[in-house]
């Protein structure tokens, strides 16, 4: 008995062949890579000519950052991936020396507004406050600091925190919303 089953490509590869080309020499495809291109200047090019530095830093590539020049990084400040580091226009975060921010870490200067004034939440006016994170100082994986925050020197964030109000000097925070849970010795 012979076998008829043909393969689901048979007859088709010129029709794939030619939908390929159509699609690369299309306007679509010059607007998704004009789009593209623009935005990863934007991620990755445009913010690191304004970010305000003392010493050396890394940033790592995959790290997002918005309004870089209200971002002041002291010496061996390290942003590791994945994190958003979110400065407004009219609000400043500013990082001390030998910080650590691991993955994943959100810091937000701002938020929007809201009061119920017929206003959708989008489009009332930013709450703003700069974010001061003192030197070495320790911000573990996926932990948020909120604005109008200050972490002193030494302190430790936990992983997972969330960080809504001053952190002492040489304090362990952790939990949501986060608590000292001891200090370091």
């Amino acid at each position: 008995m012979q076998n008829n089953i043909k393969p689901w490509y048979n007859g088709k590869i010129r029709e794939m062949f030619l939908e390929i080309v159509f699609s690369v020499f299309s306007f679509s495809f010059i607007k998704a890579i004009s789009s593209s291109f623009a935005y990863y200047i934007h991620e990755n090019v445009l913010w690191r000519k304004k970010i305000n530095h003392l010493g050396t830093y890394r940033i790592h590539a995959r790290a997002s950052i918005r309004n870089a020049q209200n971002i002041y990084l002291g010496n061996d400040v390290r942003i590791t991936m994945d994190c958003c580091i979110w400065a407004e226009k009219n609000s400043k975060i500013v990082f001390g020396d030998n910080v650590l921010v691991g993955p994943g870490v959100k810091i937000f200067s701002g938020n929007h507004g809201t009061e119920l004034k017929g206003i959708a939440m989008t489009y009332q006016e930013r709450v703003e406050k700069d974010i001061v994170i003192g030197n070495d100082v320790w911000i573990g994986a996926n932990s948020v600091i909120l604005s109008g925050v200050t972490i002193e020197d030494g302190a430790i964030i936990a992983a997972g925190c969330c960080v809504t109000k001053d952190v002492p000097r040489n304090a362990i925070v952790g939990g949501v919303p986060g608590k000292v849970i001891k200090y370091r010795e």
